[in-house]
């Protein structure tokens, strides 16, 4: 309201006096003389040169204030306190807390520099301006924590390496997190964000240096440590296999025992003998794991055996289908098998059956391309392309 009043104050001094001056019919003059220099100009033209600059002062401000708030803390004359500062700062947490990223950096950064803990504030903004997608804003508010509380310096930069991990720029943030770790090792959100950055970067190295000091320290539980252990695990039997016949038994026989029966680390296992040609080794881990327990993954290898080795496994399966009876996976597999046994009528059967169960696109389009391939080995050349088609638009979907 008093803005808009002092708008008017001007507006109407500015009309009176242009309306005087009018009436009078003189333009009026000022002189103006100082350190033998003199300027001379109109009334008119004083007024309305005082008002353009007077303008251009308030635009030049409000640009200011919109493109970089944070400068305003260098600029005393600049800085209007409307209330306490401990009251300002106050309202800034509470507006942070709130969602209202704008209004709490602005008042966390105005009073910073006048309350008893500035790190505080400064930390504050800085997590409101990155909520907000100011990344000016948060880099200054860290620089000035820095700045203030040199003996903050090197915890700061498990914040900055927050904010750029969930900025997209995870390189970054893994270069600063692993500087972090040599200079202050072993800290639980360093090793927490170190542990989340390898695996979404799927960097089984990085992540296998510090499994350690997750465990030592407890920072995963043990669920997600677990998952940690696995997922390199299972990347070194995928390396092991690439070296060789030997040096894949030897990395299998390094796996715990109690991590054997892991799908997971089964599925690679097996991946990789079959891989080597070794189909006798797969089939009796197959066949042990089956006796004792379940896994889709597991159960899709079966049918990249040959027709020698997955003849038992046949049977096996068709006991393993009364207790997994709505199995997509499971009649797929079986479909193949009997595929490779000649068996075209029961293998039909598991196809459509499976298809009827299966949900996922792709794995709906694995069942349209097997019964596409068996309808046209029968002759049945439309309803194969049919199914060739129906595979096609599954596939379509998934992209």
């Amino acid at each position: 309201m008093r803005r808009v009043l002092g708008w008017f104050a001007v507006l109407l001094l500015t009309s009176a006096g242009l309306y005087v001056l009018q009436r009078t019919g003189s333009a009026g003059y000022v002189l103006v003389y100082a350190g033998g220099y003199s300027v001379e100009t109109s009334l008119v033209a004083l007024l309305l040169g005082a008002l353009a600059l007077w303008g251009a002062w308030r635009l030049l401000r409000s640009v200011v204030y919109v493109l970089r708030p944070s400068t305003l803390v260098h600029l005393p004359f600049l800085r209007r306190w409307r209330r306490d500062p401990q009251q300002a700062s106050e309202e800034g947490l509470r507006l942070l807390l709130l969602g209202d990223w704008s209004q709490a950096y602005r008042l966390l950064v105005e009073s910073a520099d006048a309350v008893q803990n500035p790190a505080a504030n400064w930390l504050a903004a800085a997590l409101a301006a990155y909520q907000r997608g100011d990344r000016p804003g948060w880099q200054f508010c860290l620089q000035r924590v820095e700045q203030r509380s040199p003996t903050l310096a090197a915890s700061v930069g498990s914040l900055r390496a927050w904010f750029l991990a969930n900025s997209g720029e995870r390189m970054l943030a893994l270069t600063l997190l692993q500087d972090l770790q040599r200079a202050l090792p072993d800290q639980p959100w360093v090793l927490r964000q170190l542990h989340d950055n390898y695996r979404a970067l799927e960097d089984w190295r990085g992540l296998d240096a510090i499994l350690p000091a997750l465990e030592r320290q407890q920072v995963l539980g043990t669920d997600h440590l677990l998952q940690a252990q696995e997922f390199v695990l299972a990347q070194r039997l995928l390396e092991a296999g690439g070296q060789g016949e030997a040096a894949l038994r030897t990395c299998w026989r390094r796996v715990p025992k109690v991590l054997r029966t892991d799908a997971s680390l089964l599925t690679a296992y097996i991946g990789q003998l079959l891989r080597l040609g070794l189909e006798d080794e797969a089939a009796n881990e197959l066949t042990g794991f089956l006796k004792r327990h379940w896994s889709d993954a597991v159960v899709s290898l079966i049918g990249q055996l040959g027709t020698g080795e997955s003849r038992h496994l046949l049977a096996l399966l068709e006991k393993c289908q009364k207790q997994q009876p709505e199995s997509p996976v499971l009649l797929l597999t079986l479909g193949r098998l009997s595929l490779r046994h000649q068996l075209w009528r029961k293998a039909r059967d598991c196809f459509e059956q499976a298809l009827n169960l299966a949900g996922t696109p792709p794995l709906r389009a694995q069942i349209h391309t097997e019964l596409a391939r068996l309808l046209e080995q029968q002759g049945e050349t439309q309803q194969s392309l049919d199914h060739y088609r129906q595979a096609v638009r599954a596939m379509e979907k998934e992209w």
